[in-house]
């Protein structure tokens, strides 16, 4: 087996001292390394007061949130992830680089968050769920039943945004979002993806529910955005 890096390292150590003697989970966010720059490479600056970066990388995983503001006073969060591992192994680190934003400027100010694909790599824990219930939906059927010769069928974004925060499916994410007093609910995505359920990468996953046939699901958007909400 290939040794670990020595950040990869000493995160595991740091949470293998949590479990064993109590250490608080800060703790071990300090052992994640963030580099803090001003984002000349990013896009869009003729309309940008400024876009900083936010940058962790890891074995086998490199997280880059972009606190961007525009010259309008909008400010975004743009998140870039390219991770071998799952969002479960992932939230310490996304929490520690959303600290480290939050300490420049206050998280309840920004707007919304691009997050990119709901889904990503290996992992389709956030998928499975609206997977499930496109199953159950009458809209979802009927859209598969009517398009494209209806065009007054609900779209597939729609369809999309209203089983995803019906499940509530990306939890792991608005969980790490309560701890800076907001909520996060998806609002807009673009072009959502869906299978013939055998063809799906985790329809072994699905195999206790006996679902007769090979149904259409919907799973998957290539892009989604999240709205920040403050809490009353």
């Amino acid at each position: 087996m290939a040794l670990l890096s020595k950040n990869m390292a000493r995160i595991i150590f740091m949470i293998v001292l949590i479990a064993v003697s109590g250490f608080s989970l800060a703790t071990a966010q300090e052992a994640i390394e963030i580099k803090v720059f001003l984002d000349r490479d990013s896009g869009g600056w003729n309309d940008k007061k400024s876009d900083y970066a936010f940058l962790a990388e890891v074995d086998g995983c490199r997280i880059k949130w972009n606190a961007v503001e525009d010259k309008d006073g909008t400010r975004s969060l743009v998140v870039h992830r390219k991770c071998k591992i799952p969002f479960s192994e992932q939230a310490p680190i996304h929490l520690a680089i959303l600290k480290k934003i939050n300490a420049q400027t206050e998280i309840s100010s920004f707007k919304y968050i691009s997050w990119g694909p709901f889904c990503r790599g290996n992992d389709w824990s956030w998928c499975i769920p609206i997977a499930k219930a496109s199953l159950e939906s009458k809209e979802f059927i009927d859209h598969c039943r009517k398009y494209p010769k209806n065009i007054e069928t609900v779209s597939s974004n729609n369809i999309f945004i209203k089983l995803a925060n019906e499940t509530n499916s990306y939890k792991p994410l608005s969980d790490i979002f309560m701890e800076f007093g907001v909520n996060i609910q998806l609002r807009t995505v673009e072009k959502v993806f869906a299978l013939r359920l055998k063809e799906t990468p985790f329809h072994v996953q699905l195999q206790d529910l006996d679902i007769k046939g090979n149904p259409l699901v919907m799973y998957d958007a290539g892009m989604t955005y999240f709205y920040i909400i403050k809490l009353k």
